[in-house]
């Protein structure tokens, strides 16, 4: 057995998150091109109890050391591993940022970046922390470019990243319902709507509770980011799409690598599968978070082994497209738990 296999051994079996030696690997080129550990995280785009406990072995090999809060790799690393490489950050369109988007094409990055200003800021309580503007606009360019914004009637379950705003300022929706537990947001998106005369409607709703029968089956197009613990995300996805019209129904998800291991992600893609819809796109790295004020109060900063500072944005997650290809088999499910956001992979909330 290499190394590389008995250390994500040892990973999985102390964090219970399944572990791959390419997670590993992952990891150590992430080592190889940052000293702190957020970069690490995003640069490795693994869970971070996965990060974490990694980094912790590989210092007590004396593979790296810890020093003013600062992960540095030692000259044994580099010997044992010259194959692994740092991270190929000049691979990736510094114009799009691997998008594969002209936001600029779309003309209203202006207008968002002006009201983006004026947004309530994000809170831990509804486990809020919003993307940054180009990325929502890259997101409505996104749809765009699928012809799933003209003429269409979308929802959007939960709108920390006032999408909302950004796809009526297009003036393309027929219609847009916005539903959201936070009242700022609410009143916020509402009050945008009516200056500008928006085809854009927002509503207070916990989505723990079942939709109004009213919206079963009346929507083009679904746009949320569940929350990734596996019930939720489920019983999220499952609301949106019972929503939607039928075939060709299309869905905008947010779905990450560091809340969520590819062993994850093979559970939800399975998901949505047998609920009757097929992935269309899967864009890595597509939406930027700004750095949310509460981030030390959460569980990941208690996990890290150092406590680096967070003073460029670090968190990402991928953009995800599905589309119906047959009568969708879902229903509209009352989610119980009081605390949806956490399972062993999930920390940053």
């Amino acid at each position: 057995m290499d190394d590389l296999t008995k250390i994500s051994a040892e990973v999985e079996k102390k964090t219970g998150v399944k572990t791959s030696p390419k997670a590993i690997e992952d990891i150590i080129s992430a080592i190889k091109t940052s000293e702190n550990f957020w970069q690490i995280v995003r640069f490795s785009q693994r869970p971070i109890p996965t990060v974490a406990e990694t980094l912790k072995i590989l210092k007590r090999l004396r593979y790296v050391d810890f020093k003013d809060d600062k992960i540095i790799p030692q000259e044994k690393l580099n010997q044992k591993y010259s194959n692994i490489l740092p991270y190929s950050k000049e691979l990736i369109c510094p114009q799009c940022e691997g998008k594969g988007i002209n936001i600029n094409s779309l003309g209203i990055l202006e207008d968002f970046l002006e009201i983006h200003k004026y947004r309530p800021k994000p809170i831990q309580e509804y486990d809020q922390g919003n993307i940054d503007p180009a990325s929502t606009v890259g997101r409505v360019a996104l749809m765009k470019l699928r012809n799933d914004i003209s003429g269409k009637k979308i929802i959007i379950l939960g709108d920390d990243d006032l999408v909302g705003i950004a796809l009526g300022l297009t003036m393309l929706p027929q219609d847009v319902l916005v539903l959201d537990i936070d009242k700022r947001l609410i009143d916020f998106t509402n009050k945008i709507a009516q200056e500008k005369k928006l085809p854009v409607r927002a509503e207070v709703f916990d989505l723990r509770k079942k939709l109004p029968d009213s919206l079963k089956g009346k929507f083009d197009v679904l746009v949320t980011d569940p929350p990734e613990a596996k019930k939720p995300f489920k019983i999220f996805i499952e609301k949106g799409i019972w929503s939607l019209k039928g075939p060709g129904s299309a869905g905008y998800i947010g779905m990450t690598l560091i809340d969520s291991s590819v062993s994850k992600w093979a559970e939800l893609q399975k998901f949505v599968i047998d609920a009757g819809a097929v992935i269309t796109d899967i864009i890595r790295d597509f939406n930027k978070y700004e750095i949310w004020e509460y981030h030390t109060k959460t569980l990941a900063w208690k996990l890290a082994p150092v406590k680096s500072q967070f003073d460029q944005p670090w968190y990402s997650s991928a953009i995800v497209r599905l589309e119906l290809v047959k009568k969708p088999k879902v229903k509209n499910e009352i989610l119980k738990e009081k605390d949806i956001y956490v399972d062993i992979e999930s920390t940053t909330t």
